[in-house]
Formats: structure tokens, sequence, C-alpha cells
């Protein structure tokens, strides 16, 4: 059973993913007018990317002293503030060159508030449904949140060429305002602060990390997270750009369509395992199934030079990834106790951060050394051993503990 809280949870999800993807859309668009400058460009992603990985890792300190839904609208109200000033600036100053420092500036202050709000997101599912209706909740998330993924960047480009940056970014405030009052609406029926020692804010900081390698089936998925996400960085947008052009000889409008059917597989399976999942599902063996064929299925990728071929390899890649992963958030939240969850999820955003980044450099690197076609085949081989800790996660019988508390959660 989903309730009124997750329903109002997965909304502000929504419209929150639609205005971060808009006013990056914004800034890139004005950053690059003001500097013309990639480089400068540049470095607005990375300080993003920075300033998310900042609030993932302060995330466990504030949530000892908030519940969650508490720290989730404070989060969302501070991002809200925060561009609209920036809004204001840029209708104040946008004729008259605004200063490129203070932009990056309050886009970093807002990313470290995004950076916080993720796992608390992550966390605050396990709050609003009831253990037997977890898979459905993260695949009506997952879902909904690609969904939206798709129709903004998709038509996010028009939109800022339409009505132009500051007047996007004044939507974007106003989508990131509805998602405010979406999460102010959010109730729990059991006390989610984090509780540790007063001052103890080292333990509060080592709390997720030791929860990682005291179980076995949450260090098994360490093991996945590091290996996919050394490699995730291959299928990042300007590397497959490079593939289309040198490997399958045509133009951007393929990109765009591989772009797309990727994330169309991973929608379709999340849409369908929203209505068939109930309480009974092998979690191990739909991370097996998943990590197993995004490792096949990218070798494949790698030798394809057919662009049809390539495309349907996408879309297989994007619904086998939506298996994985849904397995996945599903084992954490399964894993601890609803108050551990905070402090773990904290530590798994900071890790995919930090990972992401290191992915971008490291398949740069590779992809202007060895080549674009021997990039995913590393990639590819990173994915097998992410396989093999599925493999053992479901071989020796690493199933979830039932620590998800029974009483019955209110809307």
């Amino acid at each position: 059973m989903l309730t009124k809280s997750f329903h109002r949870l997965w909304l502000s999800q929504a419209l929150s993913t639609l205005g971060d993807i808009w006013y990056i859309l914004a800034l890139v668009v004005t950053l690059y007018h003001l500097s013309g400058s990639a480089t400068v460009t540049a470095l607005y992603p990375l300080l993003r990317v920075a300033g998310m990985t900042i609030g993932s890792i302060a995330a466990p300190l504030i949530m000892r002293k908030l519940r969650l839904n508490r720290l989730l609208a404070s989060s969302l109200g501070g991002q809200t503030i925060g561009l609209a000033l920036l809004t204001i600036y840029m209708f104040l100053m946008g004729k008259d060159n605004p200063n490129i420092a203070i932009l990056i500036g309050m886009v970093f202050g807002i990313s470290i508030l995004e950076g916080v709000a993720g796992p608390v997101r992550s966390s605050l599912v396990a709050l609003t449904v009831p253990e037997a209706s977890l898979l459905k909740a993260n695949s009506v998330l997952v879902g909904i949140v690609q969904s939206c993924s798709l129709a903004g960047w998709a038509f996010g480009s028009m939109t800022v060429s339409w009505l132009g940056a500051s007047q996007v970014l004044l939507l974007s405030t106003m989508l990131l305002g509805g998602a405010w009052l979406s999460s102010s609406m959010i109730y729990e029926t059991r006390n989610s602060t984090h509780q540790t020692p007063v001052g103890s804010w080292r333990r509060s900081l080592q709390d997720g990390w030791q929860n990682y390698f005291r179980l076995p089936q949450l260090r098994v998925l360490l093991w996945m997270d590091v290996w996919e996400g050394l490699f995730r960085g291959a299928f990042a947008g300007a590397l497959l750009l490079v593939f289309v052009g040198e490997r399958l000889h045509v133009g951007e409008v393929w990109w765009g369509w591989m772009n797309g059917a990727n994330l169309g597989g991973f929608v379709l399976i999340s849409i369908l395992m929203s209505r068939l999942s109930n309480g009974n599902w092998n979690l191990g063996g739909m991370l097996a199934v998943g990590s197993g064929c995004v490792a096949a299925l990218t070798l494949a990728f790698s030798f394809s030079t057919s662009p049809l071929v390539t495309l349907f390899i996408m879309f297989a890649i994007g619904a086998s990834q939506a298996i994985k992963d849904l397995a996945e958030r599903t084992s954490y939240h399964t894993s601890v106790p609803a108050s551990e969850l905070p402090p773990l999820f904290a530590a798994q955003s900071s890790l995919t951060s930090i990972l992401y980044g290191v992915s971008l450099l490291l398949s740069g690197w590779l992809a202007d050394t060895v080549g674009i076609q021997t990039l995913y085949i590393y990639a590819s081989i990173g994915f097998s051993l992410s396989f093999i800790g599925a493999l053992t996660y479901r071989r020796n019988g690493l199933t979830v503990n039932r620590y998800i508390d029974t009483e019955e959660t209110v809307s």
C-alpha cells in the first residue's frame, strides 16, 4: 500500500527534478555566453558535484537534530530561496554582465543543500510505506524521476531558447517552491532522527560507513557500487557522442536517440515493476540478472557498428540497469533499522558522487589513451566484477534482514 505521504514524496521529487534540470540548463547557457569559455562552463558541473558531495558527507550531522520530513522541507526551502535570489540577481544584472564568481558561488551553496536532500529522500521511503511495498515504492519513485528527467532534458533546451535563461530560472524557482510545499506535508509515525551521544559528531559521520563493513550484504553492495561507479562515466554524454561519431559514423541526432532509448528502457521497467511488485521478489536474483546483463550488453555495445542495433542495446542496458538499481535500493532499505538509514544513505550518496567524478576523469583518459571502443570493453570488465558481487549475494543467501518496523504508517 502506498500512502498519501509517499505520493507527496514522489511529487516533491518530480518537481525538484524538473526544477534542477531546467536551472542547470539555464546556468550552463548563461555561463557560456558570459565567458565564451568551455573551461569556465565546465566548472559549473564540477562545482555542483563537489557541493553535493559536501552536502552528503555533512548530512549525518544535520540528521541528528531534525526529523527527516522537516529536514527535507528545510533543504528544499533553502534551495528555493537560493534559486530565488539567483533569479533576482539575473533579472537585475542580466543585461550588465553578472559576476561569474557570484553565480558559481550561489550554485555551490544550492548544490550543498541538494546533497543533503538526496539521502534524506532515500531514507524517507522506508518511513512512508510498509515493508512489503518497498520494491513497488522504489519502482514508482524511480520511474517518475526518470520520466521527469527525460522530459526535462528533452524540452529544457527548447524552453531556455524560447523563454530565455532568466525566465527559466523563475520557472525553476516555482517548481522547487512546489516541491518545498509538497515535502512539508509528509508525515512519519516513527522518530527518524539518528540517535547518537550528544557531541558525537565523529560517530555521526562514521555510522553509515561502519554499517557498510559490518553487514555482509552491505559489503557486497559496496563492492558493486565501487566497480560500477568507476566506469559509469563511460556513458556520459560527451563520450557517448564520441562513440556515435567514431564507431557508428552517424550524426548527432543518433546520440540523442540513444540517450532517450537508455532512459526509456529504465522508465519502462520501473513502470512494470511498480505494477507487478509485491513483497516476494528475489532481490539477489534481480541483482544478478540486472548486473550480468549490463556487463554483457556493454561488451556487445563496444563491438557494435550498426546504429539500429546499438539503439536496441542502449534500451536493453537501461532496462537491465533498472532491475539492478531497484533491487539494490530495496536491499539498502531492508538491511538496517529505519533509524540507521540516514547515515547509510549519506555514505552511499557521497561515495556515488566521488566515484562519478573519478569515473569522468578515468573514462576521458582511457578514451584518449586506448580509444573509445576499448573504453567500453574496460567498462564491461568493471561491470563484470560488479556482477561477481551480485552472484556472491545470491549464492551465499545474503537475504535482507527484516529490520523495518511493522507498525502501520499513516498518510
